[in-house]
């Protein structure tokens, strides 16, 4: 089971917890919740070759709460595996893991006739959701060719040859979307076709009235001036929202104005066509309408079931997270392994589905009435990403153990180190079995730092994975729902009883631990700084670990409560939303994204026109000036975004101006020049490389269209049936590469569009089906010319894709490459800065009179800077480049490392949100180190400062570069002085406990995985750029 719907299959079996009911056997543990820590069977020869020594441990059931016996494996496999007393077993439960693999005896075949086998077989086939979804789209295509090819529907659309456009709202808007999704589109497309058709109208009412007179200059300027203006307009807003629903929105908004102003207005300036506008509008909405109703009714798939089903896969690969990530801290193995890399690209992948699901989901809810859903849905996304940062922070601290354990300089000491048997001595194999080693007289004497690491697995090793386990059987064992038997979604108190105690003993057995842990020799007496530095990395390891298992349980229960409460809600409908006189910033969804720390979207535009022209010196400023207002004005036009729509606008006037001159208006017409026009403004992008990107689909798709438009009028000769089988043949691979390719997707739209322009006008005119003013008779009227049709129409695409190509190369033009490098100049400089502002600050709260940390700003932020620069990332390749190929594997490691550091910030955040206010004891020991801490931000800052500035102009870097390592040092030295000198002086005023120093175990943590991940930035620049040597300048 897990939280929300079951119409999905488990990655992960079932339910772990029914999984071991076969180990069980028959007594229950009532003993306190702070004891039974139990006995181990020792069995080590070395850490790296562990013989699976067992320990008995107490165990929080999940279900019931009750406290039992486990036994866990210290194995070196990721099994996890644990074994309970005080379960029985239900007889029969698991048959079906004892079924023979094959049958006993086989069937007889010819017991029943072949046709009624056949005929139960195919009782039986269902088809997959990939194969529904294209037969959706292809459903929606069919019916909406019947726009053409029915005479009825055909007539109610008027005499235009513009019917196909039908079927391309139907490509753009295909029904293979949720019901949510669809609902956005609808209002995308709305507001759209809207705009497109309120400034045709107003714009050739304008125009129609100088040209009546005399005055057809002017009237001919206004026409082409508000088309191009327009255009340029729609592609500004395009890049600006950068929705995929948006911008396809986009597309139809410019494929109506186009057919509005350019094609219609240029062929009658006398009067405004209202008829064929009408028409035109009529066709938008006859295809949007047929899209629709086919999402609805065919399949229809729910945004919030997509949603639930997201957060249900989330939880399995938390819990699988929860099994291998302890299992590998305890036996000291390698996080870094397939897979484990492939839960969290599973995680990373689901997050993502959660957040577009979320976005679907919020239409269909708000439709509903169920705005308030939506809130708690939020709140449960919110709560996923928290706990994917404890996730992750878990593995950097398993990662930091592995590193400090395999360190080059330490190799020798630790392949050669005692076994944990002789290391812990013979006390223990004289002690009570059911002692608590916790608990015993005797203790373990670790020698060095690696053996520190072992008590602190023999100690706190168990306890961690049986609280792991409770949290898996929670993240398992939760139903939201169940779809064949309509029930009451579960009340989830029980789990947060039984996780709170999981919780509990977990914090009293971590305590425990660190006290005997901070008890060694080792810490107490006196030391080389090399040694506390490795003793104070050890203590970070494996402080941080367990606290983000505790952080972990925190949000877990958290998002318990928001379950419970969405339980309680789940049938209430409000419509609040639509009561705006009653709406306050208080109970808007703004003010609860507000109060969980998100900010006004910065974009990676506004990031770079902050960085340029920051200061100036005082002298060169004239504020008051005609000349500084001048400078002012044309600094807006630097935003990529606005150049963008500008150079659009321009490309679109030059075209459109062939459609109004009388020279070349017969051209235009005869060659379909409103295609080259549509193709030119949907194929624009920002970028060289954009643009470019997909250049070679779109010929070879839009030769692929015409191609197979001209053998289907061949082959059925124009015939309607065979005409429509044939559109409905092509559309199922078409829509099968739109929706299931990952890249170059629009490939299927190319060849669809251009068969359903070839075939469908060619239809249209067959039929007479035109006014006789439109000049469609040059392409042979009702003897339609196809193969001439189909050779206009890759003409004007192939025609619209050079001028893209030389408007976006003359106009601002604006390199992926370049603006990559950029990006990662303003992404390093944003990341040190805010690191070097000092994450550990904090400010007085006069609501609560505590000193509250102020955590780590602008995460958001950069989340967004860093996808825009994945986008540059695989359009910069598409880029001519002629020193040689772009060297993309660098740039990929660059970001990488990038996205590193940022999950580094988000596990330090994590950490500051569980509890943001400091105690006394915590701001002495923060502002003890001090100046420590701001020496090494200040570096930290100087290495982003110093490989932001050589990404950016190009240049090689230092032979020596600015280095974090003895900074940090220092800082190690020092908390472990302050350790010493408290330990020492028991009369000291500062009385300091092992959980005043949990925050800097985080700190020191993601210090460490942040300079690590800059040693690698810098040796990637190198890569790029080189050293400065003599031979740099010839010397």
């Amino acid at each position: 089971m897990s939280y929300f719907g079951q119409d999905q299959k488990e990655k992960r079996p079932s339910n772990h917890f029914k999984r071991h009911k076969s180990f069980v056997r028959s007594r229950e543990d009532n003993a306190s919740t702070h004891s039974d820590l139990g006995d181990l069977d020792i069995s080590y020869s070395r850490i790296d070759s562990m013989k699976a020594p067992t320990r008995k441990t107490s165990v929080i059931l999940a279900e019931s709460g009750k406290k039992v016996q486990g036994v866990f494996t210290y194995g070196m496999d990721d099994s996890g595996d644990v074994t309970i007393d005080g379960m029985e077993v239900e007889e029969g439960e698991y048959e079906e893991e004892n079924d023979p693999l094959l049958a006993t005896s086989l069937p007889d075949l010819n017991s029943e006739p072949w046709v009624a086998r056949k005929v139960k077989e195919l009782s039986h086939f269902q088809l997959s959701k990939t194969q529904k979804g294209v037969l959706k789209s292809s459903i929606a295509y069919f019916l909406a060719s019947l726009s053409v090819y029915c005479t009825p529907i055909s007539n109610l659309l008027g005499k235009i040859d513009s019917k196909h456009v039908v079927c391309t709202v139907c490509v753009y808007f295909h029904a293979t979307r949720t019901k949510g999704s669809m609902i956005e589109s609808m209002g995308f497309a709305i507001l759209g076709v809207s705009f497109a058709f309120l400034t045709s109208i107003i714009s050739m009412t304008i125009s129609t009235f100088y040209f009546d007179q005399g005055h057809r200059i002017l009237s001919i300027a206004i026409d082409l001036l508000v088309s191009s203006i327009a255009l340029g307009l729609i592609s500004f807003m395009k890049q600006r929202v950068d929705k995929p629903n948006f911008n396809v929105a986009c597309s139809l908004s410019a494929i109506s104005l186009i057919s509005c102003i350019v094609k219609e207005g240029s062929l009658n300036s006398a009067q405004v066509p209202v008829e064929k506008i009408r028409y035109l509008l009529a066709i938008v909405f006859m295809g949007s309408f047929v899209s629709c109703i086919v999402c609805f009714l065919l399949w229809p798939t729910s945004a919030i079931t997509e949603l639930r089903t997201s957060l249900n896969e989330c939880c399995n690969d938390m819990s699988q997270l929860l099994r291998v990530l302890p299992n590998k801290f305890v036996t000291i193995d390698s996080v870094d392994s397939e897979d484990v890399n492939q839960l969290y690209s599973s995680l990373n992948n689901n997050m993502k589905k959660v957040y577009k699901s979320l976005n679907e989901a919020k239409y269909e809810l708000y439709v509903r009435g169920k705005e308030k859903e939506f809130k708690h849905f939020s709140e449960m996304a919110h709560s996923l990403v928290k706990m994917s940062g404890s996730l992750s922070g878990l593995k950097t601290s398993a990662e930091m153990q592995w590193a400090l354990l395999h360190d080059e300089t330490e190799a020798a000491t630790f392949v050669n180190d005692v076994s944990l048997d002789e290391f812990m001595g013979k006390s223990l194999r004289k002690s009570r079995i059911d002692e608590d080693p916790l608990d015993a007289d005797h203790h373990f004497v670790a020698l060095n730092s690696a053996e520190l690491f072992k008590v602190f697995i023999f100690y706190l090793g168990p306890s961690m994975k049986s609280f792991s386990f409770t949290m898996r059987q929670v993240l398992d064992g939760v139903p939201f729902e169940n779809k064949q038997v309509q029930l009451e979604i579960t009340n989830t108190a029980p789990f947060q009883h039984s996780l709170k105690l999981a919780s509990d003993l977990f914090n009293s057995r971590h305590m425990k631990a660190l006290n005997r842990l901070y008890g060694q020799k080792l810490f107490t007496e006196d030391a080389d700084v090399e040694s506390k530095i490795n003793q104070e990395e050890v203590a970070a390891s494996c402080g941080n670990f367990a606290a983000l298992l505790s952080d972990f349980s925190n949000e877990l229960s958290g998002f318990l409560s928001v379950l419970d409460e969405y339980r309680i809600l789940v049938d209430s409908k409000s419509y609040e939303f639509l009561k705006f006189w009653k709406r306050t910033p208080n109970n808007s969804y703004q003010a609860y994204t507000n109060k969980n720390g998100s900010r006004p979207t910065v974009t990676l535009n506004d990031a770079l026109l902050k960085l340029q022209n920051v200061k100036t010196t005082e002298n060169s400023v004239q504020s008051g000036s005609l000349s500084f207002n001048l400078w002012r004005l044309l600094r807006f036009f630097q935003r990529v975004d606005v150049q963008f729509g500008f150079k659009v606008g321009i490309g679109a006037f030059c075209i459109s101006l062939w459609a109004f001159v009388e020279e070349t208006k017969a051209i235009f017409s005869e060659w379909k020049g409103e295609w080259v026009l549509v193709t030119y403004c949907i194929i624009m992008n920002k970028s060289v490389g954009g643009t470019a990107m997909t250049i070679n689909w779109r010929f070879l798709g839009t030769f692929l269209g015409a191609f197979s438009a001209y053998a289907a009028w061949y082959i059925f000769e124009g015939e309607v049936f065979g005409l429509a089988l044939a559109g409905f043949l092509i559309s199922v691979p078409s829509f099968y590469i739109i929706l299931q390719w990952k890249t170059n997707n629009a490939f299927g739209r190319f060849i669809l569009l251009t068969y359903n322009l070839t075939v469908l006008y060619s239809y249209s005119l067959s039929r007479n089906d035109y006014d006789s003013g439109e000049g469609d008779d040059e392409e042979g009227g009702t003897n339609p010319l196809v193969s001439d049709i189909a050779m206009h129409r890759f003409f004007g695409v192939s025609l619209g894709v050079v001028w893209a190509m030389v408007i976006t190369l003359l106009f601002f033009p604006n390199s992926a490459r370049s603006r990559l490098r950029k990006g990662l100049c303003v992404l390093w400089l944003r990341m040190g800065i805010i690191w070097n502002s000092d994450p550990l600050s904090y400010k007085y709260d006069e609501f609560t009179q505590e000193n509250k940390m102020v955590g780590i700003a602008d995460r958001k932020a950069i989340r967004r800077i860093i996808a825009e620069l994945e986008v540059c990332l695989k359009q910069a390749p598409k880029e001519l480049r002629l020193k040689g190929p772009f060297p993309q594997d660098i740039y990929t490691r660059l970001l990488k490392s990038t996205h590193k550091i940022m999950d580094a910030f988000e596990n330090m955040n994590s950490i500051i949100d569980v509890d943001p206010m400091i105690t006394e004891n915590e701001k002495d020991v923060i502002t003890y180190i001090q100046s420590e801490r701001s020496e090494l931000e200040h570096r930290v800052f100087l290495i982003f400062y110093m490989v932001a500035s050589a990404i950016r102009l190009g240049f090689p870097l230092a032979s020596k570069p600015a280095s974090t390592e003895h900074a940090k040092d220092r800082m190690l030295a020092k908390l472990s002085e302050i350790r010493h000198r408290v330990t020492k002086d028991n009369e000291n005023s500062m009385y300091l406990t092992n959980q005043d120093f949990v925050l800097l175990y985080s700190y020191i943590l993601v210090t460490s995985t942040i300079t690590e991940e800059l040693d690698k930035i810098i040796a990637d620049v190198i890569d790029l750029f080189g050293i400065v040597t003599e031979e740099t300048f010839d010397i």
